[in-house]
């Protein structure tokens, strides 16, 4: 059985992080684009002390097109796609 890989955009910030944990935990392959505007790069670490697996990870702001269609190229192929990069009112 090949695992599903997931894109999560803004997967470093709270609930991000929270779900690429548990996409982890159901063995799912989380894959996390996010700027860092909202967020730290010291959740990758931390999401692997708890899950023992570090997820591919790429500072981006999904707007930059041409980079995210270069990143999603590099995998052959993902299935799925959760959106939470969002800036707040």
């Amino acid at each position: 059985m090949a695992f599903m890989k997931i894109l999560v955009t803004g997967g470093l910030g709270y609930i991000g992080s929270h779900t690429v944990i548990e996409l982890i935990n159901n063995g799912f392959i989380p894959i996390i684009i996010d700027n860092l505007s909202n967020s730290e790069l010291f959740m990758l670490d931390r999401i692997q002390k708890i899950t023992g697996i570090k997820p591919d990870f790429y500072k981006l702001d999904i707007r930059n097109y041409d980079k995210l269609n270069q990143i999603i190229k590099n995998y052959d192929k993902i299935d799925g796609v959760i959106h939470f990069a969002a800036f707040k009112s």
